[in-house]
């Protein structure tokens, strides 16, 4: 009697044992999924997931659409369990600020000798992947707003 009981609670550590290896090799086998963090919004990343699907079909690309300060406060808060794969758009200021707190982890990319030294962290923990040319309107003819009151937003007068 004893044997057989001891024979039954084998029987079912290995059936355990197996249960849990091959629930382990059916999730390896489920597509992967990429989770991106950015500012750019639906239109822009439209394009640029569907070219990713094309060369990655096992993988599931989402995203969570937000400012580049709310992806640097959530990181803060998932600072010791992160969720996302890729934070893609912010300033360099804000890139470099979640660096000096340990929030990226250093990744080289193939194309990374193409960059620039100024629009990359020496560490590789963030690079630039385009410039925003910053420009500066002015209506010919508008007066001096800097030297008169005027009722409302300055901004609000010059669009006008």
């Amino acid at each position: 009697m004893l044997r057989k009981r001891s024979d039954f609670a084998i029987l079912v550590t290995v059936l355990l044992l197996v249960f849990v290896l091959l629930a382990g090799c059916r999730s390896s086998n489920s597509p992967h999924k990429l989770l991106i963090y950015t500012p750019h919004g639906e239109d822009m990343l439209r394009d640029f997931v569907a070219r990713y699907k094309q060369a990655h079909p096992e993988v599931e690309v989402q995203f969570l659409d937000m400012g580049s300060r709310e992806v640097l406060e959530r990181l803060r808060a998932e600072r010791n369990r992160p969720l996302a794969d890729i934070w893609w758009g912010a300033a360099h200021m804000t890139f470099q600020t979640a660096a000096e707190e340990n929030l990226l982890a250093p990744y080289r990319p193939t194309w990374a000798d193409k960059v620039p030294d100024s629009a990359r962290d020496p560490q590789d923990r963030w690079y630039g992947t385009f410039e925003t040319p910053e420009v500066i309107v002015y209506r010919i003819g508008l007066p001096s707003v800097a030297n008169h009151r005027l009722p409302g937003s300055r901004w609000a007068v010059l669009a006008r």
